[in-house]
């Protein structure tokens, strides 16, 4: 009766260490509950058997422990639980379509270098091209790439020196 209680419990520390090595992230539950398990089969062991038992137990409950952790990496278990996908996705920002070099509009917020822009009665976050421009100018779209708008003020001819 000793033995299979000793046993039992030497297998429980096993299971439990294993769901903490590769189940339970952190200090657990399980990791606390396998030490006391093998801390509880050596002391059974010492008591009820003798000094012999108690020490096989002991390297017995550690080298299970090392060699079911050994099993559990060759196995492909761990593979088949893993996720291995890859993602091949990409967003569509649907501003490719809608905006093109050449639009006019104007800013909503102050570029400095990146805010709002209000382009064909719709809101887009746009950069400047290279100079921060303010609130209310009209701008004219320079470039449009899957992530960005860039602008630039739009030149206004001076009529006062023609």
């Amino acid at each position: 009766m000793n033995i299979a209680v000793i046993v039992s419990l030497v297998v429980l520390g096993i299971v439990f260490i294993l769901l903490e090595l590769f189940f339970l992230p952190g200090i657990s539950l399980a990791s606390i509950g396998g030490l006391i398990c093998f801390a509880a089969a050596v002391v059974l062991a010492y008591v009820k058997i003798g000094a012999t038992a108690g020490t096989v137990t002991l390297m017995a409950a550690l080298v299970a422990t090392a060699l079911c952790a050994w099993w559990f990496f060759r196995s492909k278990a761990l593979d088949r639980m893993s996720l291995r996908s890859t993602i091949d996705a990409t967003v569509d920002s649907g501003q490719e379509q809608q905006v093109h070099p050449g639009d006019q509009g104007v800013c909503l917020s102050r570029l400095a270098p990146m805010g709002k822009v209000l382009i064909d009665g719709k809101t887009y976050e746009a950069r400047a091209e290279n100079q921060m421009i303010d609130e209310g100018v009209p701008i004219e779209v320079c470039a449009v790439d899957k992530f960005h708008i860039t602008v630039k003020q739009l030149s206004t001819v001076n009529t006062s020196t023609l």
